[in-house]
């Protein structure tokens, strides 16, 4: 039976995760020290203890949420002299190290071409799985992506949100959205649940039988195509991460988000699950297609 619909997972197996996050935070790390002068385990502290509240690295406003915060008067200089420096320095790593593995583009295009539908389903927030999308233009080649439930905005004790107005413009014009559907699932439907794979199933109206799951994680992509009936595919090359990033990852990473972008690098000797297909990189899935 020819395959209906291909059920892609992102991190680690659209792009890597790992080698973008580690030397953006990094980057705004180094920004952020030159602006204050601190220490620079002061500032990795400070931010690893916000990112570890909202499990990202990726959550936008962690400098103004910080403890580094506290110590500035007022949001209007702290956002031009220390927010918009780092968050510059961020983009410009993201711009050069997000970038969608060599096979990709090419196999996506050519499944729209065949007219198969291609749905991510990632545990990342909305906000950042969205704007990674966008960025690499995969928003123009998947059908849709589910994602787990978006940040929102902050705000100051007089409830004035504390973020940049230029983003504030942006986030009003509708500039951060994908052009493909982004639908946010409930917490608990974080992989391994299958909650959120079913609900694709049911809304694309395919059999599991039907549907291919590729994927970077033997728990979280693998087995649950395998407990819903679907072929699973095991995206290997998604696992290869040097031991010298997966040890900045440590400094700048807790293991709760580790385990959400990169859970293949808790996995190694541990998995109970066989996977039944395993491809070197993503376009081989071509080749599984009926």
């Amino acid at each position: 039976m020819p395959i209906r619909l291909v059920v892609t997972d992102m991190d680690n197996t659209l792009y890597s995760w790992v080698d973008y996050i580690v030397p953006a935070v990094e980057a705004m790390v180094d920004a952020v020290v030159r602006a204050t002068g601190f220490q620079r385990i002061k500032v990795v502290q400070s931010l690893k203890a916000v990112y570890t509240k909202y499990e990202s690295n990726e959550y936008p406003f962690a400098l103004q949420e910080s403890s580094l915060f506290t110590e500035f008067p007022e949001f209007g200089s702290f956002d031009k002299l220390v927010i918009e420096p780092a968050r510059m320095a961020f983009a410009e790593a993201r711009r050069k190290y997000l970038k969608p593995y060599k096979t990709v583009v090419d196999t996506l295009g050519t499944l729209k071409e065949r007219r198969v539908p291609v749905v991510a389903l990632t545990d990342a927030p909305k906000n950042p799985a969205e704007q990674r999308i966008k960025r690499m233009g995969l928003d123009q080649l998947l059908t849709a992506v589910y994602t787990m439930p978006g940040f929102t905005f902050p705000a100051g004790p007089d409830g004035e949100a504390l973020v940049a107005p230029d983003i504030l413009q942006k986030e009003v014009k509708g500039e951060y959205r994908a052009s493909c559907p982004v639908i946010e699932l409930p917490r608990e439907f974080e992989k391994p649940n299958v909650a959120g794979l079913k609900k694709i199933l049911q809304t694309y109206g395919v059999q599991p039988k039907d549907v291919l799951v590729v994927g970077d994680s033997v728990k979280k992509d693998v087995a649950i195509a395998q407990e819903l009936g679907c072929l699973d595919v095991f995206a290997e090359y998604g696992t290869y991460v040097s031991v010298e990033y997966r040890e900045r990852l440590d400094i700048i990473s807790s293991n709760a988000i580790t385990r959400r972008h990169a859970a293949s690098v808790y996995e190694s000797g541990q998995q109970q699950v066989t996977p039944s297909r395993r491809i070197s990189n993503y376009g081989q899935i071509l080749e599984l297609l009926g």
